[in-house]
């Protein structure tokens, strides 16, 4: 995760055992700054290869580089994964101001800048950009779009989806998801706006199939969390499979397990994760309202690669929770490492 420092932002790595448990971190700094603050955004930090991401978004992919947004010094970070931590390669101009979220797809590389803290009231954005295979980064002339939202749409996370024909954006301040087909240039078209089943989509993941399953928060009203999922048509308008509510608040991160069969929300209000059933159809039955308590602001999720381990932060009270997957869904508590700096954003595992 990283520190999001606005003096020297860090990525901190920490080791894992065979058991899932945590050893203590190395901080590798990012050569930016982060804002410090609490930033809604999903994706902040990711693991990739240069053809497909590895995390938090589970798409199989490798995990080369790690690459980090420095919110405060609008840039982007790309470290070469070693054996022995990371080595910064990249530090590159976001093509706009304040990036909170990062995705990677057929060596290209696109980030949300947000305007702003928050994504409220900036100038927010996409731009695009090459990814070779020594982690350097070249923009991609053209490939920068306006998101579909407006200016106080509260953006919160940019991700490719598994196929990388098509980008996705959450906007949950105007209930918006904002698509864009990428063309052979690597061209995105112009912002697709699709309205919700439900309200407020936070941050989201995919099926291995491409099935989006996003969270969604109801502007923070109580009891009123849930997740919803989508088909994602060929011209990247989104067809609504349902809304699944949890009886939770403020819904905000989503993972889904690699064999595609469970989902898994953090609730930030109310401090717990909520699981859910993916049926074949891409539609979501809700397992257990509480599979697991995590701190008041339940934050950012990640799986370890084979979906064996799941890690939350807590915002509020700095620290890493850790949960085992079970075969039937349910969580079994492993461990709370204590210690994450305050304004800490951002997880990614493999």
């Amino acid at each position: 995760m990283m520190t999001n420092d606005p003096t020297g932002n860090d990525v901190m790595v920490y080791p894992r055992r065979s058991d899932g448990t945590l050893g203590s971190p190395t901080s590798f700094p990012t050569g930016g700054n982060g804002s410090a603050q609490f930033e809604q955004s999903g994706n902040a930090l990711i693991l990739t290869g240069i053809g497909r991401e590895a995390s938090p978004n589970n798409f199989n992919g490798g995990h080369r580089f790690a690459i980090a947004t420095n919110s405060n010094s609008n840039s982007i970070s790309v470290f070469r994964v070693r054996p022995d931590g990371l080595e910064l390669a990249t530090v590159q101009h976001s093509g706009g101001s304040h990036p909170i979220s990062v995705t990677v797809s057929r060596g290209r590389l696109f980030v949300l800048n947000g305007g702003n803290a928050q994504c409220m009231g900036g100038v927010s954005n996409i731009a695009g950009f090459t990814l070779d295979a020594q982690g350097d980064l070249e923009p991609i002339a053209g490939a920068t779009r306006p998101l579909g939202g407006g200016p106080s749409s509260g953006c919160s996370q940019l991700s490719f989806n598994p196929q990388g024909d098509v980008l996705v954006a959450s906007e949950p301040s105007s209930d918006t998801i904002t698509t864009y087909t990428i063309g052979a240039d690597g061209l995105p078209s112009a912002p697709i706006t699709n309205q919700t089943s439900g309200n407020g989509p936070f941050a989201f993941t995919f099926t291995q199939n491409g099935t989006l399953v996003t969270s969604e928060n109801f502007q923070g009203a109580p009891g009123q969390g849930g997740a919803a999922s989508y088909e994602i048509r060929d011209d990247g308008t989104l067809v609504p499979l349902g809304s699944e509510r949890n009886f939770r608040s403020d819904t905000c991160w989503a993972v889904v397990t690699d064999s595609g069969k469970y989902a898994y929300t953090s609730n930030a209000m109310t401090g717990d994760v909520s699981s859910y059933t993916v049926n074949r159809d891409g539609t979501l039955r809700l397992l257990q309202s509480v599979a697991g308590q995590v701190g008041f602001i339940a934050a950012d999720e990640s799986f370890s690669q084979n979906s064996r381990y799941l890690y939350i932060r807590s915002f509020s009270d700095g620290r890493l929770v850790s949960f085992e997957v079970n075969t039937d869904g349910t969580l079994t508590p492993l461990e709370s490492v204590a210690g994450i700096p305050p304004g800490a954003i951002g997880l990614a595992s493999y």
